[in-house]
């Protein structure tokens, strides 16, 4: 080879660039500080067999490899010193033994500055090659101590290293070390007279390299990946370059006579690097030309894409039914399209949503001969191969089903090895055909669809179960209230009674008459408003959000509460703020929270305690919070158990079912707002439910609107106090 020279010149050019790439990834890093370092050393490494190679005249040569050397004393230890930093963050116990190491390597420095490591250089076929003296032995003893304890950390660290990203990175580190090692002791050859070319400039090349990635990438491939992807690569690159550069020397010697080796290496390192690069030039050109080019096609094919990826986060089944087919049919720009879903209650499928010509067939029996066909293959499918797919006995009847239609494409949609619908999509309005690539995107988006759909079910099963499980919280908290009321009431109907029984005798006192019969009305107007209540609570609900005043929310469950309070002794206690806001609500649930809140207060005090009930505004950086807080006087809750209260089926009473402060939780929750708890031993609990204020100038058009419509009509302060 007539250029010696270029490979350490080349790996010097790939090292200082992976030091810089390892620099600006993480400059304020040990580990990117150390190796940017050991890099520094591994560029003079290769510079002074650069010169050596390439430079002719003996005095400038030596000089300025000495210059060189200089630098490559300190190597050894930096590699030593880089494996301690990855697995040693802050160098416990290595401080000094480094120290040592970095102290015997600038004293080789010095010797080296005076020549005494290297006394001459002598000349060999590919340029000058050093002479050591008995001093370069040490260099030697500090190069092979360095790299077998650096070997030996990095494997005891692999076996006991418990963190994966540290133990991916060792294997790279390690198999590195495999390649470097081996080549790089063939640079220490030649000062012992040994004409062995060195190729110790590819394997340091190659450990940084490695080392570079490991540091620098956090996402690493499988080692085992790297390995097989390699091995595949030079296998395939040996069956196809083999021969051509086999060819290519058969023709410079049919065409010249011989075989330039300088022309041969450029073209075989020519032919490598186009392989290595045309599988990632071919995929961004394709992509490029189909951007620029076919724009359209990309376009849609691109939100296609997107909407799958987007797709499972819909739970609603109407509203997922409905963007899938507008999706479909903006990008696709077909003439009709059929959304058609499995009823299970009719075991039938059925037409759910459609885009312009609605199918004459909308209805379809399980037991069809085109939903069988359907279910036999579970992909996009064309019309004329979901015909062809058929057995002889159904093809008529999927014939006439697509044909009637005017579906071009079905595409099933499935949940596990069961079909619960599918999608028909009709010709596209500019006559294209549907490619290969079109089905495929089709495929993967009935696939996202599919799950959607599923997860839209359970959704719907799950906030059914929410609704059976408040109602029965509401019936629960119901029979407390009843029997608490029940003896309420016995009070004024004894007073009642009393007036009836005297009223014979009594008729004519006029006094009596007048006393008495306004007792009588305010205890009747009382017990008339008791049950009113009651019986507002005990209706089943149905959500809907609007303007609510947080302090008629507690006048109105207050009342219904005093009598369980009397019951055990308390006293329930009131403070409302004097201008609190209207928060966005649902009036029923707020009343649910508040009773459920309250009694737990109550059952947790003992006779004599307080019970607190309070209504505040907060002003957070101009955002109006609502707050409700349930305080009591009771024994409090252990502090290994507030972090599990609000966990369903959680509960420290020996009759419950740890149900009512979740339900609490959840329903606070879905109002936008948080509910926090404080607690203390001894002295007490208190509940904290912070709600989102109404904007007032919105608060009468929202009185009608709907739940999703209200959401999105009022403002939304930050949580508070997330629990």
């Amino acid at each position: 080879m007539s250029y010696p020279w270029l490979s350490p010149l080349l790996a010097a050019v790939v090292t200082l660039v992976l030091a810089v790439l390892v620099g600006h990834k993480g400059p304020g890093n040990r580990l990117s500080r150390v190796f940017c370092f050991l890099a520094g050393t591994v560029v003079c490494w290769n510079l002074n067999f650069f010169v050596l190679y390439s430079i002719s005249d003996h005095d400038l040569a030596f000089s300025l490899s000495r210059v060189f050397r200089s630098g490559v004393m300190f190597m050894f230890p930096a590699i030593l010193h880089l494996c301690v930093a990855l697995v040693n963050r802050d160098l416990r116990g290595w401080r000094s033994g480094l120290a040592t190491d970095y102290a015997l390597a600038a004293l080789l420095a010095i010797a080296n500055a005076a020549d005494l490591l290297i006394s001459e250089i002598r000349r060999v076929p590919w340029g000058y090659a050093s002479v050591g003296t008995p001093l370069y032995n040490a260099f030697v003893a500090l190069a092979v101590v360095n790299c077998s304890v650096a070997v030996g950390v990095l494997v005891h660290a692999y076996r006991t290293s418990a963190d994966p990203q540290t133990r991916q990175q060792l294997k790279f580190w390690l198999a590195g070390a495999l390649v470097a090692l081996p080549l790089g002791q063939t640079n220490l050859l030649p000062a012992y007279g040994l004409p062995i070319y060195p190729l110790g400039h590819l394997g340091n090349a190659a450990w940084v390299g490695i080392v570079a990635y490991a540091i620098v990438r956090h996402r690493l491939m499988d080692i085992d990946l790297v390995v097989t992807k390699g091995m595949a690569y030079a296998v395939v690159s040996f069956v196809l370059i083999a021969p051509a550069f086999a060819l290519t020397l058969w023709l410079q010697r049919l065409s010249f006579g011989r075989i330039h080796p300088d022309f041969s290496f450029a073209l075989l390192a020519m032919l490598v690097t186009v392989g290595a690069l045309f599988p990632t030039l071919r995929f961004r050109a394709e992509s490029r030309i189909q951007r620029s080019i076919f724009r359209e096609k990309h376009e849609y094919r691109a939100a296609l894409v997107a909407f799958t990826r987007s797709i499972v986060r819909i739970l609603d089944s109407g509203r997922l039914v409905r963007e899938l087919a507008t999706m479909l049919g903006d990008s696709l720009q077909v003439d009709r399209i059929a959304v058609v879903l499995l009823d299970e209650a009719r075991r039938r499928f059925t037409s759910r949503h459609t885009i312009g010509i609605p199918p004459s067939v909308a209805e379809f029996p399980i037991e069809h001969d085109f939903i069988r066909s359907l279910t036999r293959r579970q992909e996009a499918l064309l019309r004329e191969e979901l015909e062809a797919v058929a057995i002889p006995a159904e093809r008529q009847a999927v014939g006439h089903i697509c044909r009637s239609n005017g579906w071009e494409v079905c595409i099933p949609l499935t949940a596990g090895n069961k079909l619960i619908g599918f999608l028909g999509l009709g010709r596209k309005r500019n006559l294209d055909t549907f490619f290969a690539e079109d089905l495929e995107l089709l495929g993967t988006l009935a696939a996202e669809a599919s799950v959607a759909l599923e997860n839209a079910r359970l959704y719907e099963e799950l906030r059914k179960s929410q609704d059976i499980i408040r109602r029965a919280d509401r019936l629960s908290a119901l029979g407390t209230l009843a029997a608490g009321i029940a003896h309420e009431i016995r009070n004024p109907l004894v007073s009642i009674q009393t007036f009836f029984q005297l009223a014979p005798d009594r008729l004519h006192d006029e006094e009596f008459v007048t006393s008495f019969l306004g007792m009588t009305s305010n205890e009747v107007k009382r017990i008339s408003d008791l049950i009113t209540e009651l019986l507002t609570f005990a209706r089943s609900p149905t959500r809907a959000l609007g303007p609510l005043n947080i302090n008629e929310a507690v006048e109105r469950v207050v009342p219904l509460l005093e009598p369980e309070a009397r019951k055990h002794s308390l006293r329930l206690i009131r403070e409302l703020s004097p201008a609190p806001p209207l928060v966005l609500a649902d009036a029923d649930q707020i009343k649910q929270v508040l009773i459920n809140l309250i009694l737990n207060a109550i059952q947790a005090t003992q006779p004599g305690g307080v019970v607190s009930v309070i209504s505040r505004v907060v002003d957070r950086e101009g955002v109006l919070t609502g707050q409700l807080e349930v305080s009591d006087t009771g024994a409090g809750i252990p502090k290994e158990q507030l972090e599990h209260i609000f966990d369903p089926f959680f509960t420290t009473k020996d009759k419950g079912t740890g149900l009512g402060l979740s339900i609490v939780h959840q329903i606070a929750i879905e109002h936008g707002g948080s509910i926090s708890v404080e607690s203390e031993a001894g002295r007490g609990t208190t509940f904290v439910v912070s709600l989102p204020a109404a904007r007032i100038d919105e608060t009468a058009a929202d009185q009608s609107a709907d739940s999703s419509t209200a959401v999105s009509r009022y403002s939304r302060p930050r949580r508070v106090a997330a629990s």
